[in-house]
């Protein structure tokens, strides 16, 4: 989030204490909110005209942490993502479309914060306000649902996670809602889930290391330092998940593949298993994940925008001034210079959010990555830059997407790399480039799909298997639903006829393939038995039934 040492518009505005900023510039406002609760502190709710029920908020009494909660959202990360916010907003609004000669809204409605009682954070929509006299006012706007305490705000934990969830917030008011996916695995950033679900919760994640480069907390510049923690803190999973969310994102760790899982023989505990592989942070930094596995992991997804806001090449490619008017107020940046008025960290994102306006009729399509469909659309509309931002995507994921020989070729040279034969390194790391930038060269031109590599979704519903709908969660209420294409060892052990020799021999052969083209194609495996092969088949029938799945 860099501003190559340049000081944005608004931030300069707020400096100087100026009451008229540049339109547009600045963040909505953000008003804080708490719950109203009954005696037993559950949570009240009313029910809209729209027959709807939500809940019921009132501005919470001031005090010390309030005054430190708007000091963090004033301030750093969180103003800066604000600002991101409101264009979104101002860009989605159909107020905004000048083609048809409409009017353009002279602001926008506050932001909300929710300060919860309930463990985790969430980005929602819709409630009630309730005011000092007693009234009721429906409100439908976004909020974050947060837990914070003084605990949170010095740990830099309420920051961090603030940013995430108010990346939901942008990706909703740019493609509507994408809780709904086909998996309905636990979602984390070292698990593989579904294309929707990846790129909503990536998307947001990628907020986090973003937030780390720039926070002023001192923990957590102590941990971006890593003198912040020990250990032991580190083995407790949010907390290895958060550490991955940052470290992982960087490295681009999420695109290999996970070592085999262990302890999964006869009479193993399968749901422990199952558990066991989706906590599991043993990457293989010689093997790579195929495309689909990427495409449906958050983590990747996380590290493909990271790496997009912070290429040189596209954060310093501007537009003319006219484009940036869509996201301002009147006529705001219309004549003016952008590179002026608009940091790089600004700039980059307006034209991804451009892009992403341009996909949104796609967002309900659960069976495309909308990361794909969004470098696609990036491409298009800012063709002088399709060349940097498909060699970005590729470089990346190792052209997976697109060839099954790019992996191949990656992991030749990183088998010699790892036990120091430089020459056959060196040899093969030649041969894996030269490789990946013909791929590239060809699908900036348009003649290989980026997604020609990607395979059909083989989605079964396992319904005599059940999973907790988080790590957490004791209660498994959730019938597992798996896609062949994706699926690990322990989730194809919970099949009835699959033990681990017969997972193993299907996880090595759709990796020796890429992909399975249909059931009947992984029905050829030796030990799928055409008994098996038919229950694979009913549960296809019974997954395409049961629709996708909402997330909480």
């Amino acid at each position: 989030m860099k501003s190559a040492g340049r000081v944005s518009w608004f931030c300069l505005c707020m400096m100087v204490g100026t009451t008229t900023i540049a339109s547009g510039r600045t963040p909505a406002p953000v008003e804080i909110v708490s719950p109203v609760t009954d005696a037993q502190g559950h949570i009240l709710k009313a029910v809209a005209p729209d027959g709807k029920q939500y809940p019921v908020f009132r501005q919470p009494p001031e005090s010390p942490l309030l005054k430190q909660v708007r000091e963090v959202l004033h301030s750093g990360p969180a103003q800066q993502q604000l600002v991101l916010e409101r264009f979104a907003r101002a860009l989605r609004s159909p107020e905004r479309n000048a083609a048809r000669g409409e009017p353009r809204p002279t602001s926008l409605a506050p932001m909300y914060l929710l300060l919860s009682n309930e463990e985790g954070g969430f980005a929602r929509y819709g409630f009630w306000m309730e005011r000092a006299n007693g009234r009721r006012e429906l409100v439908m706007a976004g909020y974050v649902d947060l837990v914070v305490d003084q605990r949170s705000v010095d740990s830099g934990g309420f920051e961090e996670i603030f940013c995430h969830e108010l990346g939901h917030l942008i990706l909703r008011s740019l493609l509507g809602d994408l809780s709904h996916g086909p998996s309905r695995n636990m979602h984390q950033s070292m698990t593989v889930t579904d294309y929707p679900t990846a790129f909503d919760e990536g998307f947001a994640e990628h907020f986090q290391p973003l937030a780390r480069d720039e926070t002023k907390n001192a923990t957590l510049r102590k941990i971006q330092a890593g003198t912040g923690t020990t250990d032991l803190d580190l083995l407790w999973l949010s907390n290895l998940d958060a550490q991955l969310r940052t470290d992982g994102v960087k490295r681009n760790l999420f695109v290999h593949r996970k070592a085999p899982a262990a302890n999964v023989g006869q009479g193993a505990d399968l749901y422990q298993a199952f558990l066991d592989e989706e906590t599991s942070i043993q990457f293989l930094p010689a093997t790579f994940k195929n495309a689909q596995e990427m495409m449906a992991s958050e983590g990747v997804i996380a590290t493909l925008f990271y790496r997009l806001v912070n290429r040189e090449s596209l954060r310093n490619k501007y537009r003319e001034p006219a484009f940036y008017s869509q996201f301002l107020e009147a006529n705001a940046g219309r004549d003016a210079d952008p590179q002026k008025e608009i940091t790089p960290y600004e700039n980059v994102n307006m034209k991804l959010f451009a892009a992403m306006r341009q996909i949104a009729p796609q967002a309900g399509d659960s069976s495309r990555p909308l990361a794909i469909a969004l470098i696609d659309a990036y491409a298009k509309l800012f063709p002088e830059e399709a060349k940097s931002a498909y060699d970005l995507f590729l470089a990346t994921t190792y052209g997976v997407t697109v060839s099954p020989e790019a992996a191949n070729a990656f992991e030749r040279a990183a088998a010699p790399g790892q036990i120091g034969d430089i020459d056959s390194y060196r040899q093969n790391s030649r041969a894996a480039f030269s490789l990946l930038d013909q791929i590239t060269n060809r699908v900036a031109k348009g003649d290989v799909r980026l997604d020609a590599n990607l395979g059909p979704e083989l989605w079964l519903l396992n319904d005599g298997f059940k999973i907790a709908p988080a790590v957490w969660e004791r209660e498994r209420t959730v019938s597992l639903s798996l896609n062949l294409n994706t699926a690990s060892e322990p989730e194809l052990m919970t099949l009835p006829g699959i033990d681990s020799a017969l997972a193993a021999r299907i996880v090595a052969s759709r990796h020796s393939r890429g992909y399975f083209h249909s059931l009947d194609e992984a029905g050829l495996i030796e030990g799928v038995s055409p008994a098996l092969l038919r229950t694979m088949k009913e549960m296809a029938e019974k997954m395409r039934k049961a629709g996708m799945y909402t997330r909480q």
